[in-house]
């Protein structure tokens, strides 16, 4: 069975509410498009991705994000992939005025059985 090495990114973004914010998002998703050659996004019309935020003290926090996948055709400790990672999420915090963006990658093997050739 041939395998293919990549990097799952995993994107959680505010989900966008103006029309500056949905712009930044089109600007991170692009973004991560010329990175990645393709991503998954859950619809922001409405937003697909609606949980709560459960704090320590029990508090719940309503949470409406996109939920972001994307494969990077290089290892996780890539360190162009991982200063472009850091980047994209302190641009995210602060246009989007957040705490925390939460963003993931680990090593992925795609199976590549049955795909057309390149």
């Amino acid at each position: 069975m041939p395998l293919e090495l990549r990097s799952r990114i995993t994107l959680l973004l505010p989900a966008p509410m103006t029309l500056p914010q949905h712009f930044l998002v089109e600007g991170i998703l692009t973004s991560l498009i010329d990175v990645c050659g393709g991503i998954t996004v859950s619809s922001d019309l409405p937003p697909a991705f609606r949980g709560s935020w459960i704090k320590r003290d029990g508090r719940k926090v309503d949470d409406t994000n996109l939920l972001v996948l994307a494969d990077a055709p290089v290892s996780p400790d890539e360190p162009g992939l991982l200063s472009y990672l850091e980047r994209l999420k302190l641009r995210s915090q602060q246009a989007f005025n957040q705490d925390l963006v939460w963003v993931t990658v680990h090593e992925v093997q795609r199976i590549t059985a049955y795909d057309p050739a390149p």
